[in-house]
């Protein structure tokens, strides 16, 4: 037992962790991760809680349920059942890993909190299987980690350089009760199809070929490591706030450049394929200068304006050329009335006659002649002026009167600084 809890003592103490939350399933792992933990809380009095979570795949789940519930009760550790709802026409194995760890999140909630999973060697080893079947990079063949951020906390894999032939060793020592998943033996699933089938092959035709393979991955893992602090210095270089300088990039060797892309869009979750890659320095970077390229990538567009790389929301343009006339009693649940009420909040400031005032959308050749500017010109070069990326003008609402710009709202309008309040009290008339 000492050995098996030697990694998890480590991690509590360089952490200086105080509650632990594991994440529970009544399977051989989870059962020896359970017992290993119920032993270090007894030896630390470290707070420890188990959350079972309920995929409502499995007829069975409602007693696995009461099972884990039973364990822990026998345990006194503290226990509860999370439901989360699935899409059964969905990749079901990635969707349920992604709604297991987004209930557990809420279950971190301190830096001195960290997750448990039962991962061990053998599913170390079938997700290195897994992404040289998909071609995955550096990040992906170098497997799950031992230990990262999660949530406000951490997560903690403390069972990852143990095989489950050591597992169920321990679990029968100990008389472990544990739970058998009958889709454990489905091999149309890609990890059992690869522990029922493929790794008792090279097991038996290389005895030694997973501790290799493992040690690959530790190998894989180190120099990940070294390229992602390498890029946490180099990306704010190419960098204009949140978009990407395409000159400074393009100034670093092809490589590095792959590899800054990939860091700058995984700052927005986004992680693309090869092929998208090539496409985003032949479509977008490649693209003639007064082109407007766009490229989309898992429900975002990513474009190009003034020699940067933008990553935006798909959001639909209003209606261009409709005129809304504006009243001062328009009433203020509806969206133009709270435009109003939040323009006025701002001070914006708009000399407004007593002609009917026009909110629209995409009218850019209207004459506009903001406070401070000796001539007037059309909107849209105001706009060109101001470095205004083509798709954030449509989104722009503007103020009309008499056929001329009054406002733009959050960017300039036609009145001096000693008439800021008129449109607010006009609107408050």
């Amino acid at each position: 037992m000492n050995s098996l809890l030697a990694p998890l003592r480590f991690n509590i103490q360089q952490l200086g962790l105080n509650q632990l939350v594991l994440g529970l399933s009544g399977g051989l792992d989870s059962m020896v991760l359970l017992e290993l933990c119920h032993q270090l809380a007894l030896d630390t009095g470290i707070g420890l809680k188990a959350v079972y979570i309920h995929h409502g795949l499995s007829a069975n789940a409602d007693q696995w349920a009461e099972f884990c519930q039973q364990q822990c009760l026998k345990r006194q550790i503290a226990f509860e059942v999370q439901k989360v709802q699935l899409n059964p026409a969905a990749n079901i194995e990635a969707q349920a890993r992604a709604a297991r760890y987004s209930a557990l999140a809420a279950f971190v909630a301190t830096p001195q909190t960290a997750l448990l999973t039962a991962h061990h060697a053998d599913d170390q080893l079938e997700t290195l299987l897994l992404a040289l079947k998909r071609g995955s990079g550096p990040a992906g063949l170098s497997g799950i980690a031992a230990l990262q951020s999660f949530a406000t906390g951490w997560l903690l894999r403390p069972l990852l350089d143990f095989s489950r032939e050591q597992l169920e060793a321990f679990a029968r020592q100990q008389q472990l009760d544990w739970i058998e998943d009958e889709s454990n033996s489905d091999s149309r699933f890609d990890r059992n199809f690869l522990r029922l089938q493929v790794m008792p092959l090279l097991q038996q035709r290389w005895p030694a070929f997973r501790q290799n393979a493992l040690r690959s991955v530790t190998h894989i893992q180190q120099q990940q490591q070294f390229v992602e602090k390498q890029l946490q210095q180099l990306l704010p270089a190419v960098m204009h706030g949140a978009e990407l300088d395409l000159k400074r990039l393009t100034a670093q060797d092809f490589t590095t450049q792959k590899l800054l892309v990939r860091s700058w869009l995984a700052l927005s979750a986004l992680n693309p394929s090869t092929d998208w890659l090539e496409r985003f320095f032949s479509e977008l970077i490649g693209a003639k200068a007064d082109a407007q390229p766009l490229l989309e990538l898992d429900g975002k567009q990513i474009r190009r304006f003034a020699n940067k790389a933008y990553i935006t929301q798909q959001v639909e343009a209003p209606d261009a050329g409709v005129f809304l006339e504006l009243k001062p009693e328009l009433p203020l649940n509806t969206a133009v009335g709270q435009f109003l009420l939040n323009l006025g909040n701002k001070g914006t400031p708009v000399l407004i006659t007593d002609d009917p005032v026009y909110l629209v959308f995409g009218l850019f050749s209207l004459p506009f002649k903001p406070a401070g500017q000796k001539q007037s010109k059309a909107l849209k070069q105001w706009l060109k002026l101001w470095s205004i990326p083509p798709w954030q003008r449509l989104l722009l609402p503007v103020l009309v009167q008499n056929n001329q710009v009054v406002a733009v709202p959050g960017l300039a309008s036609n009145a001096a600084q000693d008439q800021a309040n008129a449109y607010i009290d006009w609107r408050k008339s």
